[in-house]
C-alpha cells in the first residue's frame, strides 16, 4: 500500500480529516474535482466548537443570537460564522499526494487497491446536486435562499437583534398563517463581519425539500413587511441557496470504505448540522486509523438516532402554529437541553430530556399536534 489512508472529497469533513492524518504521520492520498477551490457556502457553529482552531478561522461572532417564536429568546451561547478560507488554511494538506479527479463509486472502491483505508467523503449527493436533480429528489431535505445586504439595509429585518438564529414569526406569507397547508419556514439573518448581514428564508425540513422559488418569495413579503427597500432586496450584494439532505445519503456506502460528514451519518438529521461535528470529530478519527484500529462505521447508529428521527418526522408533519409553540419552548429551556438538542454527539438520556422539556413546555393543543406529528402513521 502506498497510502496509509485515501481521503476523497476536501469538504470540511474530508479536509479536517485529511489535515489530522497529515499531522499525525500518515502517508495521504486526497481527492478532489477542485482541491484548491474555496468553500462557497456560509458555515455557521457554535463558538464552543471551535475547539483546536485558530482565532481568526471566525469571521464573525454573534454574542447574544436569538430565536423568535411566541415570544423573545436570548441564547446562552455564541455563534461564528467561519471564514471559510482561514478554516482551509488551518487545515494543511503538507504533504499528502493531491489529485484533481472526481470518483465514482466503483473508482472510490478501487483506491482500496492504493491505501490502507479509503474515506469517502464526498457529501450527500456525489453524483450530482444540480437544481434539477434536487427537484426529483424526495427525501427530508432543509432548503433555504438567501440575500446579502449592507447593514443598513438589512437592519429593518433584524428588529434591534443581534442575531437571528430563527425567527419563526408568520409575517412570510401574506395574511399570516390563514393557509394552514403552508409549511412553516424561518428568517435566519445574521452578520457577516463586513458590514454586511446574510438573510436567508429557510425551511427546517420537508419532504422533498420546499422549493428555492416560494422561498424567495417568502423572503421577499418578509422583508418588505418589515421596511426593508424593494430595491436593496433587488439588487443584494450575494444571493445564496441552501440544500441539505436531512439523512445525509441516505444509504450505506460501498463495502470496506468509510464514510464521514454528509456521506455518512455525520449530519444531525433534526437541525441539518453536521459542519462542526465534523471538524471536532476529525482528530479522534485520525488517532485511529494511524494506530491501525479504524473504526468499522464512523458514526454508528445510536438509542439517541431513535430520538432524532422521531423529532425529523415531528418536523415534518407539525403545521405553523405548531412549529411556533415548540421552538418557543425551546427557547425556554436550560442552556444544558438546548445544547443536547443542537448536539450530534448528545446521548439518548440527555437528548430525551431535552425533547421532553420541549413538550412539557407547549401549550396542551400543541403537544397534541406533536405527539400525532411523531407517533402517528
Amino acid at each position: 500500500m502506498r497510502f496509509d489512508a485515501a481521503v476523497v472529497g476536501l469538504g470540511p469533513a474530508g479536509r479536517a480529516l485529511a489535515s489530522r492524518l497529515v499531522a499525525r504521520g500518515a502517508a495521504v492520498l486526497a481527492v478532489d474535482p477542485a482541491p484548491d477551490a474555496l468553500w462557497r457556502p456560509t458555515y455557521g457553529v457554535w463558538a464552543e466548537d471551535l475547539e483546536g482552531l485558530p482565532d481568526d478561522v471566525t469571521r464573525s461572532l454573534v454574542r447574544r443570537p436569538q430565536i423568535r417564536a411566541r415570544g423573545h429568546h436570548v441564547l446562552p451561547r455564541e455563534y461564528a460564522v467561519l471564514d471559510n478560507a482561514a478554516v482551509q488554511r488551518a487545515l494543511p494538506l503538507g504533504a499528502a499526494e493531491v489529485r484533481a479527479e472526481r470518483l465514482g463509486d466503483e473508482e472510490v472502491l478501487a483506491l482500496r487497491r492504493e491505501a490502507t483505508v479509503v474515506v469517502d467523503a464526498r457529501g450527500a449527493r456525489p453524483a450530482g446536486g444540480d437544481v434539477a436533480a434536487r427537484s426529483q429528489d424526495r427525501s427530508p431535505a432543509q432548503t433555504a435562499f438567501g440575500i446579502v445586504l449592507a447593514q443598513e439595509d438589512a437592519a429593518p429585518a433584524l428588529e434591534g437583534a443581534e442575531g437571528l438564529i430563527m425567527d419563526w414569526r408568520p409575517d412570510q406569507v401574506p395574511g399570516g398563517h390563514a393557509e394552514h397547508g403552508a409549511r412553516p419556514t424561518f428568517l435566519y439573518a445574521i452578520p457577516l463581519g463586513d458590514g454586511t448581514v446574510l438573510l436567508e428564508e429557510t425551511c427546517l425540513a420537508a419532504a422533498p425539500g420546499l422549493p428555492v422559488q416560494e422561498l424567495k418569495t417568502r423572503l421577499r413579503a418578509r422583508l418588505m413587511a418589515r421596511g426593508v427597500t424593494a430595491g436593496a432586496i433587488e439588487d443584494p450584494v450575494a444571493r445564496e441557496i441552501v440544500w441539505i439532505p436531512m439523512r445525509g445519503r441516505g444509504t450505506r456506502t460501498v463495502g470496506g470504505v468509510l464514510a464521514v460528514g454528509t456521506a455518512g451519518r455525520g449530519g444531525n438529521v433534526v437541525t441539518g448540522y453536521s459542519v462542526a461535528h465534523s471538524l471536532l470529530r476529525a482528530d479522534a478519527l485520525a488517532a485511529r486509523i494511524v494506530e491501525g484500529d479504524p473504526p468499522r462505521r464512523v458514526d454508528p447508529v445510536t438509542p439517541a438516532d431513535a430520538l432524532r428521527e422521531a423529532g425529523l418526522r415531528a418536523l415534518l408533519r407539525l403545521g405553523p402554529d405548531g412549529m411556533l409553540d415548540l421552538f418557543d419552548a425551546f427557547g425556554r429551556l436550560p442552556e444544558e437541553r438546548q445544547r443536547a438538542f443542537w448536539s450530534r454527539a448528545a446521548d439518548a438520556p440527555d437528548l430525551a430530556a431535552a425533547m421532553w422539556g420541549m413538550f412539557s413546555r407547549m401549550p396542551a393543543r400543541s403537544r397534541v399536534q406533536l405527539a400525532r406529528a411523531t407517533l402517528g402513521p
